[in-house]
């Protein structure tokens, strides 16, 4: 499968849909999707990612500052291969500190976490964007009080930021994410209907999307229909606004293949381009 792309175009951010741990194992259309992303941003000469993931919760911003942080298998029960893939990716701590004085300029209290690894929001994403390897990655934690205008607001810095350094902001999540409607073993046997409520709750977004409504995506957990069911915890639908905000104003969106897997956990993801390369 090839994507067609404006060659003019400069991915600004994506938001990935990481679904189950296993997608590291079975990338299927999403995962082939991803490659095609990561090799547009080899060619635009992206210099870092920088990732927001769900599975770092603190209690203020921080950012991993090793050189080489250790991947993190954070899930339990799956498969022993899954417990052996650990690639090898490389961190960036020079701009690690230089977010940290930046955030800090406009008021923001962010700290380096040197000892923290990539959990795998982070790494699971990059395997599938580069799976030959790529350039380094920095993971940004989700502070506890988060809410989606938050990360809206915060998405917004860190796209000025990675901007200047020509690095490219991920929002690592799940445009749906409800354990209790997932069915396995229905899955498995080919026999899952995804639910009405999904339909409905991603076409809304991809709606949203597509007419550069900025503020319903921030307003979601009030405007979106089902958000309630599509998201019981708000924590893997925050990455969808932080990588929005990250766009800028004008951005123009384009949703890569969709997939739903175990039943209710949507595999949409989106990049954000410009028409332009940034100076």
């Amino acid at each position: 499968m090839t994507i067609d792309y404006n060659m003019t175009a400069f991915i600004d951010s994506i938001f990935i849909s990481h679904g189950a741990p296993t997608y590291a194992m079975d990338p299927g259309l999403p995962g082939k999707a991803l490659e095609q992303v990561g090799q547009k941003l080899v060619v635009q000469g992206t210099s870092a990612l920088i990732v927001l993931s769900p599975h770092w919760r603190s209690a203020k911003l921080a950012v991993t500052s090793h050189s080489a942080p250790v991947v993190v298998h954070d899930f339990h029960g799956f498969p022993k291969a899954l417990y052996e893939l650990k690639p090898e990716i490389a961190g960036a701590p020079l701009l690690a500190g230089n977010l940290v004085e930046a955030l800090g300029g406009q008021g923001m209290s962010v700290e380096l976490r040197p000892q923290q690894g990539f959990d795998h929001g982070a790494w699971v994403p990059y395997l599938h964007l580069f799976p030959n390897g790529g350039p380094p990655m920095l993971q940004l934690s989700m502070p506890v009080e988060w809410t989606s205008q938050t990360a809206m607001k915060v998405g917004e810095l860190l796209g000025e930021f990675a901007r200047k350094h020509k690095a490219v902001v991920v929002g690592s999540g799940s445009l749906t994410h409800n354990f209790e409607d997932m069915d396995l073993r229905g899955a498995l046997q080919g026999q899952s209907t995804p639910p009405e409520y999904l339909t409905e709750f991603t076409e809304w977004v991809k709606a949203r999307l597509s007419t550069g409504d900025r503020q319903a995506i921030a307003q979601a957990e009030h405007k979106a229909p089902h958000f309630a069911r599509a998201h019981p915890d708000d924590d893997h639908y925050l990455p969808l606004p932080f990588a929005l905000g990250a766009a800028g104003e004008g951005a123009m969106v384009e949703a890569l293949p969709e997939e739903v897997r175990y039943k209710a956990l949507s595999m949409q993801s989106f990049i954000f381009t410009r028409g332009f390369k940034p100076q």
